[in-house]
């Protein structure tokens, strides 16, 4: 007999970032947006212009994936790099006038999603969810 798996937590942790991830290649079709670009984009529609640094602590992704999703933003003239003004070794990244109008299209879609959820879970079972995925964090942070 197969034993069953008993540990639910990262499975469906994996399940639901998958679930997510295809939401939005259907919510935004015609973009082909991947779900790393969603995010990015409803991030810098809310808080651009900001440093690459402010990104990759926001999203944790590795240097060299994050140089090439802002490639491929910036190839379709959503975003533009520059130097800050008040440091020059920083990168400011904000969205062009196209890339804005999907940034605030997107901050949209996922903010009306965030409110479905939360009227449905309530405030202390969100917050609950959130330290839990605070407690993954930190745990992964230790195996580095």
């Amino acid at each position: 007999m197969k034993e069953s798996y008993t540990l639910p937590l990262v499975p469906s942790l994996e399940r639901t970032t998958h679930a997510v991830s295809l939401w939005i290649e259907r919510s935004f079709h015609d973009l082909r947006l991947t779900q790393a670009e969603a995010h990015v984009l409803a991030y810098l529609a809310r808080s651009a212009p900001c440093s690459i640094n402010d990104l990759h602590h926001s999203f944790g992704h590795k240097r060299s994936t994050l140089t090439s999703l802002l490639d491929r933003l910036e190839g379709r003239g959503w975003i533009v790099r520059g130097t800050d003004p008040a440091s020059r070794r920083q990168v400011l990244v904000e969205l062009t006038d196209a890339g804005r109008q999907v940034g605030e299209r997107v901050s949209g879609v996922l903010n009306a999603l965030e409110e479905r959820v939360l009227a449905r879970a309530g405030a202390g079972d969100a917050g609950a969810f959130l330290q839990v995925l605070h407690i993954v964090e930190e745990e992964l942070s230790h195996d580095r």
